[in-house]
């Protein structure tokens, strides 16, 4: 069933919404016992997912005020390129809020990219050294951040001995073909193409292995949305935080 809901989107999503979907409850749904369909919830209170195969499509939208109802939903992490939810979101919203926005590359640029400021050779692979200067300049950037759980993930630019930013490469366990890839900027070295530089090296990287990369950021980080735009990267997908 999750590979019917897989191909039925029209876009991709990354690590942000995968890890709030991948630590969810799974439900199924039965319709005279047989297996239509499946949600999600994560924390119960947070819809993630919802899926009803197109057979079973003339019962979604009871489905869905039942599910809202009996589980006590009060909010879904909705991405616009999966149309169902999309769709059954809207119909029993009371608020949308927008969350962030999803980047991945566009193959057909009309315009030609600026090379990075920093060259690739002062970017280099974080060790467990740098566990103190993460933890005290990266503004919890990395959440609750443990060397051992992100090893080999973490990049450090950094010139002269002075770190001027992060930057991370993960996995992705939907879109298996893609790595998620995020950056951040050390606060007196922002707006000087340091955040930028960490992207285009981490594309690099990412297409070297044989993947795509993926990245995203907050719907009103309108800095980090101009720096990707930057890097020839777009927004077809947004992430929706609907409240019912």
């Amino acid at each position: 069933m999750f590979f019917k809901y897989f191909n039925s989107l029209s876009g991709i999503y990354d690590n942000f919404l995968e890890s709030h979907i991948l630590k969810s409850d799974l439900y199924s749904i039965y319709i005279d016992n047989n297996n239509k369909g499946y949600f999600a919830i994560y924390e119960d209170r947070l819809l993630t997912q919802f899926y009803v195969d197109i057979s079973a499509m003339k019962y979604a939208q009871s489905i869905f005020k039942d599910i809202l109802e009996q589980y006590h939903v009060k909010g879904a992490f909705v991405p616009t390129c999966d149309e169902l939810l999309l769709s059954l979101s809207l119909d029993f919203h009371k608020k949308v809020n927008m969350q962030a926005y999803f980047f991945e590359e566009n193959k057909n640029l009309m315009y030609e990219i600026k090379p990075p400021m920093y060259n690739r050779n002062l970017l280099r692979v974080a060790t467990e050294i740098d566990t103190p200067a993460i933890k005290e300049q990266s503004d919890n950037f990395f959440d609750t951040f443990q060397y051992s759980s992100l090893q080999n993930k973490i990049y450090i630019l950094e010139k002269n001995d002075e770190i001027l930013g992060f930057g991370i490469i993960e996995d992705c366990n939907i879109f298996t073909e893609y790595k998620a890839t995020g950056m951040f900027t050390v606060a007196k070295y922002r707006q000087k193409g340091v955040g930028r530089s960490i992207i285009l090296h981490l594309r690099d990287i990412c297409h070297e292995n044989g993947f795509k990369p993926l990245t995203g950021c907050w719907y009103h980080n309108y800095n980090s949305k101009n720096t990707l735009e930057s890097c020839g990267y777009i927004s077809n997908t947004r992430l929706l935080n609907v409240e019912f």
